[in-house]
């Protein structure tokens, strides 16, 4: 995927309002949600998948 696209997904997730603990959070939700789309369109299936993919990835 080219990185002016993935500027535009983040951008788009950026507009949801985030609902976790402020204090809490370790990643701005627009970057997971980022993440989680690309994992899954590249074959992830859970979770865990998920976090293995943005740990080779990233």
């Amino acid at each position: 995927m080219e990185t002016g696209k993935l500027i535009d997904m983040v951008e788009v997730f950026e507009g949801l309002e985030d609902w976790r603990n402020a204090q809490q959070t370790r990643h701005p939700l627009s970057e997971l949600l980022t993440v989680a789309v690309c994992a899954v369109l590249s074959g992830a299936d859970d979770f865990e998948d998920i976090s293995q993919w943005g740990r080779i990835k990233l």
